[in-house]
Formats: C-alpha cells, sequence, structure tokens
C-alpha cells in the first residue's frame, strides 16, 4: 500500500488532466472544439477518483508540517514526507473522536479517503481518523539534531544576547524583494518614522537555493563595503512571511542560523507567524511573532514620541510651576521665624545648655576618677597578695607536706611488697620438685630429649636413663623391666 501511494502521490492532478486531453485527442473530440470548464474538469477528476475503491479507504503516513484548527471546528493539515506533501481535511465530527490531537512535527498514519477539493481542485485526503506515533518525524527530528548541535556549541546562550536600539537611524532587511512581508514592513515603518533609513537585501527565502542566498545577504549586510556606501546599520531585519514548515525550512539551516548568531549587527528573527518557530528565532538577539512586529518593535513611532515629548514637556512645566510656588511658599515661612528676625535670642538657650553640659561632665569626671582610684587600690592590693615570694613559701610548705606524705606511701608500698614476696616464694617453695626430691624421691628422664618418663612402658631392656635426686644425677642402664603385675622383660 505504502508504494502504491507514492506512486499515486506522484500522479497529480496536471498529469491526469494531460491523459485526459490526449484520450479525448486520439477519439477525435477535438474536432467538435467542446470547451469544459474548470468545474466540470474537477469534477471529472473527482469522479475518477471516487470510482477507485482503494482510494475510498487508505492509510496514509507521514509527518504533519501544518495543524490548522478553523473557528468552524474543521482542521484543515498538510501531510509529507521527505519528497513530497499532501493536503488534508479533517471535518469537525471527525476532530471530536480524537482521542490526542496531533502537533506539527509529529508522525501520523491517517486512515481517509482521496478527493479533489470543489473550489481549489486540489488533491487532499479527507481523513476519517489521526493515529499518532511515538518517534518524531523526519523535519522535526532534522529541527531537534540542529538544535541540539547549535545549543551545545552556545549559539542560543541568553548572554550572547545584545540589547536592541531604542532610537534607530538605519535598519536592514534580509527578505525577498517579491514578498508581501517587505511591502508590509516597509509601510508601518514609513508611517512609524519616515525618517529612518531603510536598506534591503534580496534573499531567497525558500527552496534549495534560498539558505545560501540568506547567507550571503547576511554577511553582505555586516560588510565593510555596505558600511562605506551606505553606512552603518543599527538593526538587521531577517524575515518572511507564513508558510508550512517546509516553506520556512531555509531558516532552520545550520549555515543560516549561524550566519544570524556571527552577525556583528543586532538581529532580529521575523519568520512566519506567530505560531511558526525557527532556529533563527534562537541565534537572533530578538524575536518577533511575525515581520510587521518586527518593524513595530524595532522602528519608534515618531508620532508616540511627539505626543510623550509633549507630555514630558507639560508634566515638566507643571513640576517647575509647583516646585517654585512650594519654594515661595517655604521662603515666606522662614522670613517670618524668630530665627531671622532675632537670632541672637536663639544663642542664650544654646549657652545655657552648654553650661549645663560643661557642670555634668566636670561632675562625670571627677566621678570617673575616684572610681578608678578604687579600683587601683584594690589591684594593688591583690598585687600584694599575690607577691611572688608569698606563692613561693606557700608552695615550698605544700612541697615539704607532700615530700613526707610520698615517702611514707613509698616505705608502705615496699613492706606490702616484700611481705607478698615472701608469701610468694613460700609457695613457689612448697610447689618445687626440688623440696620433693629433698624428701626422698628421685625422677627418671631421657637423657637425649630431658623428658620425664613416667610410666615404665617407656623404658626398655639396656635403655639408657637419668635419675635425678637431690644432691646429683645417675647414668642406668636398664637390665630388667618390672610391671605392676609381676611381669618382668629381660
Amino acid at each position: 500500500m505504502d508504494a502504491w501511494s507514492e506512486q499515486f502521490s506522484e500522479t497529480d492532478a496536471d498529469e491526469l488532466w494531460q491523459a485526459f486531453v490526449q484520450r479525448v485527442e486520439c477519439e477525435g473530440w477535438h474536432e467538435i472544439q467542446t470547451v469544459w470548464s474548470v468545474t466540470e474538469v474537477n469534477n471529472y477528476v473527482r469522479q475518477l477518483l471516487n470510482e477507485d475503491s482503494l482510494l475510498q479507504r487508505i492509510w496514509v503516513q507521514g509527518e504533519i508540517s501544518r495543524w490548522q484548527v478553523w473557528q468552524s471546528g474543521h482542521v484543515y493539515f498538510t501531510l509529507r514526507d521527505e519528497h513530497s506533501q499532501i493536503s488534508g481535511v479533517m471535518w469537525r465530527e471527525r476532530v471530536k473522536t480524537l482521542k490526542k490531537m496531533p502537533r506539527e512535527g509529529e508522525r501520523v498514519k491517517v486512515l481517509g479517503s482521496v478527493r479533489v477539493s470543489r473550489r481549489g481542485g486540489e488533491l487532499q485526503i479527507e481523513a476519517t481518523t489521526v493515529l499518532c506515533e511515538v518517534s518524531k518525524g523526519f523535519w522535526w527530528q532534522r529541527f531537534e539534531e540542529t538544535r541540539c548541535k547549535l545549543q551545545a556549541e552556545g549559539l542560543f546562550d541568553p548572554q550572547r544576547k545584545r540589547a536592541l536600539p531604542s532610537f534607530p537611524e538605519r535598519i536592514g532587511i534580509v527578505t525577498s524583494l517579491d514578498a508581501a512581508a517587505l511591502r508590509d514592513m516597509v509601510r508601518i515603518a514609513r508611517e512609524r518614522h519616515a525618517g529612518v533609513e531603510i536598506v534591503v537585501f534580496a534573499a531567497f527565502v525558500q527552496g534549495a537555493e534560498a539558505p545560501a542566498s540568506l547567507v550571503r545577504a547576511i554577511r553582505l549586510a555586516n560588510s565593510p563595503a555596505v558600511a562605506q556606501a551606505v553606512g552603518k546599520l543599527d538593526v538587521l531585519i531577517v524575515g518572511r512571511g507564513g508558510g508550512s514548515i517546509e516553506d520556512l525550512w531555509a531558516f532552520n539551516e545550520e549555515t543560516v542560523v549561524r550566519a544570524v548568531a556571527e552577525s556583528r549587527i543586532p538581529t532580529v528573527s521575523a519568520v512566519g507567524h506567530e505560531v511558526d518557530v525557527v532556529l533563527t528565532d534562537f541565534a537572533a538577539d530578538w524575536r518577533a511573532p511575525t515581520p510587521t512586529a518586527a518593524v513595530q518593535r524595532v522602528v519608534p513611532d515618531r508620532q508616540e514620541l511627539f505626543n510623550r515629548l509633549r507630555q514630558l514637556d507639560s508634566r515638566l512645566q507643571q513640576a517647575v510651576r509647583h516646585r517654585l510656588r512650594q519654594l515661595r511658599e517655604r521662603l515666606l515661612q522662614f522670613s517670618e521665624r524668630r530665627c531671622f528676625a532675632d537670632p541672637l535670642s536663639l544663642c542664650g538657650g544654646f549657652w545655657q545648655r552648654l553650661d549645663d553640659a560643661s557642670m555634668r561632665l566636670d561632675a562625670h569626671a571627677y566621678q570617673r576618677i575616684a572610681v578608678q582610684r578604687r579600683r587601683w587600690m584594690e589591684l594593688a592590693h591583690r598585687l600584694v597578695c599575690c607577691s611572688p615570694h608569698a606563692q613561693l613559701g606557700q608552695w615550698r610548705e605544700r612541697l615539704a607536706r607532700y615530700t613526707e606524705r610520698l615517702q611514707a606511701a613509698v616505705a608502705a608500698a615496699i613492706e606490702r611488697r616484700h611481705r607478698t614476696l615472701a608469701a610468694l616464694a613460700g609457695k613457689l617453695e612448697a610447689l618445687s620438685p626440688y623440696a620433693v626430691l629433698q624428701r626422698g624421691y628421685a625422677l627418671v628422664r631421657d637423657p637425649q630429649t630431658k623428658r620425664v618418663l613416667t610410666r615404665a612402658a617407656h623404658l626398655t631392656v639396656a635403655h639408657n636413663a637419668e635419675v635425678v635426686m637431690a644432691d646429683g644425677t645417675l647414668r642406668i642402664t636398664v637390665n630388667e623391666v618390672v610391671k605392676r603385675d609381676g611381669s618382668s622383660t629381660l
């Protein structure tokens, strides 16, 4: 179905008309010289499309490039892919059934029937339903990729934005000479302020040549040659009238956006209508919703300036008169005051206050001196009590007491340690094996390993052994081993 739709999209109404003319000529109808009206031709083409059952219920996939909801509730849109586009309409009753209203740049699937409009004779699809897909459309993806790339480079940073001059003397406009927007901008500029010079830089604003043409025009406006020829430009407006996303696509091209960002002249992006958004809007110093709004922002209204000047002049005169009246009244009030009539009479109160202050100052000084004298005497007494000689005697007495206590504590500790040592020595002596040997016992051990032999089974005949006694050691050779049960081994 997609291949058939692509083939049908390339066969537009003109080709159908040519085929119709050729068929008429082949059948010899041209000799009759039948003249068809435009309505008859459209009706004939519409009849051909209506007879095709496949075109009465067809799914078409593409990207929404224009979605306009009219006051009547009907929706007119444009559906396109990378190579072609087709117009569409969706009546109000169908629009109410949509769960989600599509937006420009979204990729959708449209179910409807292909028709030829009665008035414009335009091939369009009458939509029954519109299904939004998850992925964005081709043009939207290109827009987002370019926007993210340039934003990462810092071309859209707010810090790069420059303020527009309030009273420009000369403005430049980059647009097409045939554009109706140019005539509107020039007309509004002349109505607002005829003294502002306008320099137009012609450029293509639509089509394959538009990006390169716009870049050349913007660079020409910033060139020294233009500054020498016509003077320095204060503001540069780059824009055009409204259109679909593909009509405005030249202002989304990377080269054009970079040229706007590199402009030394403060730039205003005025592309399309208020709802249209292009990448030059982000790179420019100011974004205007429409070309005429750009001129209204850039060119000051001379009549408004005159009215404002008259208002300011009137307010200034009123303020000056009011201020003079206030100063005159204050001057009259001051002239009637006592300080101007008898200035010396005012000094008596100040002199009296000065004498009172002097007396209070003396009393306060004497009081402070007495307090400081008492404090110094207290500190002197404390200093005598804290004399190093007195402190040294006290520390010597404390040292002597501590020495006596330490010596007594050391003697007591030594005595306790002696008693403890004697008790431990007695216990050690009682547990010593040598004390057992003194009582007549002996130890038998291996002469090589010095291991004590406690069992008869550890010895064999002719086995050497050592017998440890209290006063010495015997080296013996075993001649016979007698066990506890009376058996012996020779």
